[in-house]
């Protein structure tokens, strides 16, 4: 068995060293580790003692390492930031993260400008973001609070709704006048995506619910997501399917325009949802509370 207390010199001696190694000051040293300097000078010729050498060729100018200070410091400096790190590692935060999954077009355009404004709130906490179009990703124990799409019935989940979907053409006013004045319109495109889940509405789903729609006429161009078809038409590059609640910073920018089209219910909803009986952490509950307007939790 290694005998750490008849082998090693006293500890706190390593990390005096390791500052004045650092630093090249014993002035500085004190400042940082918040005693005199002349603990510093000590500690430092304590170790130097147990070892019965020099660590530091010393001058009124700069603390100069010897060879055997040169090699002692880059092990200590090592050694102390993996003890810093583990230490890190297994202590419990003050302030627990919250775990936040989402669909994605929800997630960047709904969700993070009120995380943003969350997160300058009185009730402020680390949070965690994960992004997915995948079910099975997202409605996991690994997260506290999830953003979900669908008719609200999660088993083993407590849900809220956000808003109801109801998909409207949207545009940049300049695509938007383009399409209503016939200027150019052939130039432009229906933003289109493919379905990752069998309720998801795309363009043709939509044509279907609409008796009549000058629209039909535009070529489609599919995207790599539903979220790039939304990114697409902000450049001005297109017309895409949005639900306008999740587009009011957007629409409200004057960004992006609905079409005077009717919109298509689709019977689904957006939810932010929670695991039912799981014990949460205040900043859980103070996120669920900003996101839903709700007072209790």
């Amino acid at each position: 068995m290694k005998r750490y207390r008849t082998r090693l010199p006293p500890l706190d001696t390593l990390v005096f060293f390791e500052c004045a190694f650092r630093l090249r000051s014993f002035t500085r040293s004190a400042e940082e580790l918040l005693v005199s300097q002349a603990a510093v000078s000590k500690r430092i010729r304590q170790l130097e003692d147990w070892l019965e050498t020099p660590l530091f060729a010393r001058d009124r100018r700069r603390l100069t390492p010897t060879d055997t200070g040169t090699k002692l410091g880059e092990r200590v400096s090592s050694a102390l930031d993996f003890i810093d790190q583990t230490l890190g590692n297994l202590r419990m935060p003050h302030d627990p993260v919250v775990r936040i999954a989402s669909m994605s077009a929800i997630g960047m355009f709904w969700l993070q400008p009120r995380l943003r404004a969350f997160a300058f709130s009185d009730e402020a906490c680390p949070y965690s973001l994960m992004l997915s179009d995948t079910s099975r990703d997202l409605l996991t124990e690994d997260f506290d609070l999830v953003l979900t799409y669908g008719d609200g019935v999660v088993p083993g989940w407590i849900t809220h709704r956000l808003f109801d979907e109801e998909l409207v053409p949207v545009a940049s006013p300049s695509v938007a006048d383009a399409v209503l004045n016939a200027n150019d319109s052939r130039q432009l495109s229906r933003l289109d995506y493919r379905r990752v889940s069998p309720d998801w509405v795309n363009w043709p789903i939509w044509s279907q619910s609409q008796k009549c729609s000058f629209l039909d006429d535009l070529p489609r161009k599919i995207c790599a997501s539903y979220s790039q078809s939304i990114g697409l038409a902000l450049e001005g590059k297109g017309i895409a399917l949005g639900t306008l609640p999740m587009l009011a910073d957007e629409i409200a920018s004057g960004r992006l325009v609905s079409l005077p089209v009717d919109g298509v219910r689709t019977g689904r909803a957006y939810w932010l949802a929670r695991p039912d009986g799981a014990a949460a952490h205040r900043g859980v509950t103070d996120a669920w509370k900003a996101l839903t307007g709700e007072t209790r939790w």
